[in-house]
């Protein structure tokens, strides 16, 4: 009985610092994880396609635009492109391309845990390059 009383206190323990080190979304993780959930193919590939037509596509489209004169900024009337914000969107795009590929590596390997954390990571990185899209004013294109 006192082994088993020491391995609940263990445990919870060890739950309540993976809770402090990363908040509730880690939780959710590790929830997620234990109970066996696990991110299928399709659902990255539904992603990468979701990804293709809501960010590739604008970010071509502003790429493409002729560059911002100084002092000037995207606007409707005048569609142009910042050389920074560009860079900012191809880096971001790049670590977006990263997570992807993660996701597919830990999917492909079959590790369920894996694969739950690189899909997390995954949505950060689109959740950032849509931010950048928006402020750049490329998500109208």
């Amino acid at each position: 009985m006192t082994k088993l009383i020491r391995a609940v206190a263990t445990a919870t323990a060890l739950l309540a610092f993976a809770v402090a080190l990363s908040g509730c979304a880690g939780l959710n993780n590790t929830i997620a994880a234990i109970q066996g959930y696990s991110i299928t193919q399709g659902q990255l590939d539904a992603a990468r396609t979701t990804y293709d037509g809501t960010v590739l596509a604008p970010l071509h489209r502003y790429a493409v635009l002729p560059r911002c004169g100084p002092g000037k900024s995207f606007s409707i009337s005048a569609p142009c492109h910042g050389k920074a914000m560009l860079k900012k969107l191809s880096d971001a795009d790049i670590v977006a391309g990263k997570a992807f590929s993660d996701t597919q590596d830990m999917i492909t390997s079959g590790n369920s845990s894996g694969s739950v954390a690189a899909w997390k990571s995954l949505q950060i990185a689109i959740d950032a390059v849509k931010g950048l899209l928006a402020a750049s004013g490329a998500s109208m294109l």
